[in-house]
């Protein structure tokens, strides 16, 4: 089998629900974050995406997936284990199905309570979140600078290079462990469940402004962060949006809620795109219109970075 190099660590089949041109020859307006440039018309399968950026080694995927082995041992046996791309291979054969329920979600966003929809909607939005370089980036930072404070401690207690290094081994874990970890592994993504279904209440919001929805190339952050108000926009003109069961906690968008819906005001709109700007390590995606409009709001924020 021909390894797959450019592997995209944002789902194409959900970067082009924000854009326009044909089913055959989908566009996407594009917002480079930092040099403020507008790209208009573009292919959306050339973003969002790094060579080989998921491949591993079979000592890996064994770490990565150690209780689930313990659980279900057989694992070890199936073809998939022993594949360096497996991460690559897994996110590709969920596309199809992940495909169909935003299309079943648009068409019919009540679908949304059903058990079965929402927790194919939880697997998504998890992979959503863990999926991107910006999540591995910042995960390898964090180990980075663990190793240097423990290299620093161990040196300064005089312990030997061989104590050292466990310490190190022990307490220091690569980006990428960690990143596949969660998108292959059976408990994380059954603890976000938890986390979404118990600690938030559901909402469907639409967007019947003149602004649409953009995303970025970190359109999830907000599940592991774990944020009061989470908007996943759906499409342009819908959205999930899941808040805290807590009447005290802060919100980002003040829009209300009447019964499971929400209708969105353009400044509530705003909000949940500035998040997404916020969020962004290089890209934004939407429409012409939305990308122009957004670029206003992404030069004040870039502004107020270099005043801080």
């Amino acid at each position: 089998m021909d390894k797959t190099k450019n592997q995209h660590y944002v789902p194409r089949i959900y970067i082009k629900r924000f854009g326009y041109g044909t089913e055959d020859n989908p566009r996407i307006s594009v917002l480079k974050k930092q040099e403020g440039i507008i790209l208009h018309n573009q292919n959306p399968e050339n973003f969002a995406s790094k060579r080989f950026f998921y491949d591993t080694t079979e000592d890996v995927i064994e770490d990565v997936l150690k209780w689930d082995i313990e659980a279900f041992p057989s694992i070890k046996e199936s073809k998939f284990y022993h594949d360096e791309q497996l991460t690559e291979h897994t996110l590709s054969r969920t596309e199809g199905a992940y495909k169909e329920l935003l299309d079943n979600l648009e068409a019919a966003p009540e679908i949304i309570y059903e058990d079965k929809s929402r927790a194919r909607f939880i697997c998504f939005i998890h992979e959503l979140a863990y999926r991107t370089k910006s999540f591995r980036d910042r995960m390898d930072a964090i180990n980075s600078k663990t190793e240097e404070v423990l290299n620093k401690m161990c040196d300064n207690l005089g312990l030997s290079e061989d104590t050292k290094r466990k310490t190190i081994e022990e307490n220091c874990v690569p980006g990428i462990n960690i990143q596949l970890e969660n998108i292959l592994s059976l408990g994380p993504v059954l603890q976000t469940m938890k986390m979404l279904v118990e600690n938030y209440d559901w909402f469907i919001g639409y967007n019947d402004t003149e602004l649409d929805f953009i995303i970025s190339d970190n359109p999830a952050q907000m599940i592991w962060c774990h944020f009061n108000d989470i908007c996943i926009p759906v499409s342009k003109r819908m959205s999930v949006v899941m808040r805290v069961k807590d009447e005290e906690a802060p919100m980002l968008s003040g829009d209300k809620a009447k019964g499971n819906i929400i209708n969105m005001s353009i400044k509530g709109v705003i909000a949940y795109n500035t998040m997404q700007i916020s969020m962004a390590q290089l890209y934004l995606f939407g429409s012409e219109e939305a990308i122009n409009f957004m670029q206003n709001i992404n030069t004040l924020y870039n502004m107020k970075g270099r005043l801080q």
